[in-house]
């Protein structure tokens, strides 16, 4: 199975992969939230929505890795630190911001700044692994993806730059440097151990940390048990622990630029599964949007001749 995440020649296909199945999940959280009955202005529930989901895809994920015997294999004790560092940043903070944020801000530019991640994660990347050089095209393939992104989500004559906040604004950047950040934390954890592994331990204990944080806020929500609510939370888990198992794996054999690139994928394609499964109105511009992140992402992946 190793050697389908080192092959380039499946480098795409998995990291489309999960762009589907990161930007389905939005739309599915929406539903979630009006099955389960956790009303908007509920941010304990809504963090407590996302304890559950990632502590059983971290169980799901530490189950694959014992049906595969798959051990930590960690090098040093001292590591355990980096295993649990992963935890809060790519988990806990990650979403806990973004959920803070969303709370406070308007979705078409928390859909920005969110993505803005990916792209911090290729800045950084370039500026850390020897193996991940700046040139001319990542630099326009960056700019086509955000082209991209800002093309789904501006409408003319908006005032898209009023009411700039730090718990909407500042909370989704926080976000965004957090997502970074942890591809970073991921790609040395890979070099220490299992990253399989350390991704299953990672969700489970982010999990349970967004799970405390969520009953210590305390929940508005009489949570209402539904039989779609719960396939749609049992969704939720496979597509995070699918989802992360894979592209952290990718994270760890190739140059992160070449991965995290597709990430523009993710908000261009969540409008167009929120148009299908949510009925939202379905833009012209989401063509544009696609073909633009398309050449960003052709552009990063190009070889110097």
């Amino acid at each position: 199975m190793e050697k389908i995440f080192q092959d380039s020649k499946y480098k795409s296909i998995l990291a489309i992969f999960c762009a589907l199945g990161w930007s389905l999940a939005y739309p599915l959280i929406k539903i979630g939230y009006q099955e389960f009955q956790v009303i908007s202005t509920d941010l304990g529930g809504k963090i407590i929505f996302a304890g559950i989901r990632f502590f059983f895809a971290g169980l799901l994920v530490l189950l694959f890795c014992l049906f595969q015997k798959r051990e930590i294999e960690m090098k040093s004790k001292k590591d355990i630190l980096w295993l649990f560092l992963l935890a809060v940043v790519n988990t806990t903070l990650h979403y806990m911001f973004a959920y803070i944020g969303l709370g406070y801000n308007a979705s078409a530019r928390s859909t920005i700044l969110d993505s803005m991640g990916g792209f911090f994660l290729i800045i950084l990347s370039t500026m850390i692994f020897s193996d991940d050089k700046i040139s001319a095209y990542k630099i326009w393939g960056c700019v086509l993806g955000i082209a991209g992104i800002v093309a789904i989500n501006i409408q003319p004559g908006e005032a898209f730059l009023s009411d700039i906040t730090f718990m909407g604004d500042g909370m989704i950047l926080l976000n965004a440097v957090c997502s970074a950040l942890g591809g970073i934390i991921t790609r040395v954890v890979s070099k220490k151990m299992n990253i399989m592994h350390a991704t299953g331990q990672s969700m489970l204990v982010g999990g349970m940390l967004l799970l405390l944080i969520g009953f210590v806020i305390g929940t508005e929500s009489v949570w209402k048990l539904t039989t779609k609510g719960i396939l749609v939370l049992m969704a939720l888990i496979m597509i995070s622990a699918l989802c992360f198992a894979v592209y952290n794996e990718l994270l760890a054999y190739h140059p992160i630029s070449k991965i995290a690139i597709y990430n523009a994928l993710i908000p261009v394609l969540g409008v167009i599964f929120a148009a299908l499964l949510l009925n939202e109105e379905l833009k012209w511009q989401y063509l544009i949007a696609v073909l633009l992140v398309a050449l960003g992402i052709y552009l990063v992946n190009m070889k110097k001749e």
